[in-house]
């Protein structure tokens, strides 16, 4: 039987690995992409304790949008995204969000070349 210690407990050198293959400048659609994510997934309950409404899921993620942009390090998101979707799941997520062309992409928009993200 694997107690609960047992169980909550998150392969950090595994988070490292992660954390080292994403590149800086995408680190803003990684919190979107996985706050989206654990919202989507999110029990109404915790909805419900989180913006004082069972269905405020634009809110809920609103607020953990701001929490993990501005109050803490990009590890920690890491580590919590491991703990509510699992490391597979997030692996999976951050796979699929292809950072190194999207780091190309951003890249070449910040050196001031066209980008099919520009809004123009």
């Amino acid at each position: 039987m694997i107690s609960q210690t047992q169980n909550n407990l998150i392969d950090l050198d595994l988070v490292d690995q992660v954390m080292q293959h994403i590149p800086a400048v995408t680190w803003p659609s990684v919190i979107n992409a996985i706050v989206t994510n654990i919202v989507d997934n999110m029990p109404s309950t915790v909805v419900e304790k989180l913006t004082g409404s069972i269905d405020n899921f634009d809110r809920a993620e609103q607020i953990l949008l701001d929490y993990y942009s501005t109050t803490v390090d990009n590890k920690e998101l890491i580590v919590d995204a491991f703990k509510i979707m699992g490391p597979e799941n997030t692996v999976y997520l951050l796979d699929s969000l292809q950072l190194n062309k999207l780091e190309e992409t951003l890249n070449k928009s910040i050196d001031g070349a066209p980008c099919s993200l520009d809004p123009k």
